[in-house]
């Protein structure tokens, strides 16, 4: 399809991170032409054809484009990586259409298996699957690709609280712990998980303290040394306040989406694994929920 709009190349492209080069888009009187990297595999090679693609079809992309196609890792977004992630979103829907991935989502429930079958009957990798898949799927899911014990990758729905592990970390299974649903399949040497997050926990507690008091205890039992205490605790009530403010944003101010909300706050943050562990959490978030929330 491709070589109906340009002339195509593929040649070695000495630049890292370079997939490809689109010339004369848009010149009068010159057909594009189209490099491809010859040094990457065959499906990225497949996707990188797709986005070129893209680039000569959208009407305002025009001139010479140098592509990279994981704009998403680039803080600055200039018209140049605005061009790459439209050129990006042609491609997925030209290799993954909407109304089959909708047919794929109604039949199959499991994720992790619709991330299997994206990937291999569109022939696309893995990632571009995963990124296709979760931009169609409602907030508080999250994924991770695990190879030889290594997060290959990893990602989240839009408006998914909880951050995901580093690319090239060690795979801890007990990640998202408190999930309300977690499938794996297996494709090769890749283990693809899925995790569904709550979006609503509800506030059950039978301590009669306050909040404060029940915070104060935490910090004692887990161990905070006395001078460093109350940045501590400013840091804790400073992710229930980010949890609560989000709720409000998205319109669910309700106290069991805060909560929810806290879950995947708390379990992001390595600095508070431990109060996040205490038997008491669940008290502590749940009456600092009802008091925002009232």
């Amino acid at each position: 399809m491709l070589e109906r709009y340009a002339d195509v190349v593929d040649a070695g492209i000495p630049i890292a991170g370079v997939d490809g080069v689109c010339l004369n888009l848009k010149v009068p009187g010159k057909r594009p032409r189209v490099v491809i990297n010859s040094a990457n595999p065959p499906l990225r090679r497949r996707f990188t054809e797709a986005h070129e693609l893209g680039h000569i079809v959208i009407p305002w992309h025009r001139g010479t484009i140098v592509d990279h196609l994981d704009p998403e890792h680039v803080e600055a977004k200039d018209d140049y990586w605005l061009f790459e992630e439209e050129a990006n979103q042609f491609a997925a829907e030209l290799l993954m259409p909407s109304d089959w991935l909708e047919g794929l989502l109604e039949s199959t429930p499991d994720l992790s298996q619709c991330h299997k079958c994206l990937s291999e009957e569109c022939e696309v990798s893995a990632l571009a699957a995963a990124r296709r898949l979760s931009s169609v799927l409602p907030p508080n899911i999250v994924f991770i690709a695990e190879k030889n014990g290594e997060v290959e990758f990893s990602g989240r729905t839009p408006g998914t609280l909880a951050k995901v592990p580093a690319w090239q970390s060690m795979f801890d299974p007990g990640v998202f712990r408190y999930a309300t649903g977690h499938h794996t399949s297996v494709t090769g040497t890749r283990r693809l998980h899925w995790w569904t997050l709550p979006d609503k926990v509800a506030g059950v507690t039978t301590d009669p303290r306050p909040w404060r008091e029940i915070l104060d205890e935490m910090v004692t039992d887990i161990g905070v040394p006395p001078d460093d205490q109350k940045r501590f605790k400013m840091s804790v009530n400073g992710v229930v306040a980010a949890a609560n403010s989000a709720m409000k944003q998205r319109g669910t101010h309700t106290a069991p989406a805060v909560i929810a909300a806290c879950l995947q706050r708390f379990h992001d943050r390595n600095d508070l694994t431990g109060i996040a562990a205490h038997p008491s959490f669940m008290d502590f978030v749940s009456k600092r929920a009802s008091e925002l929330t009232q």
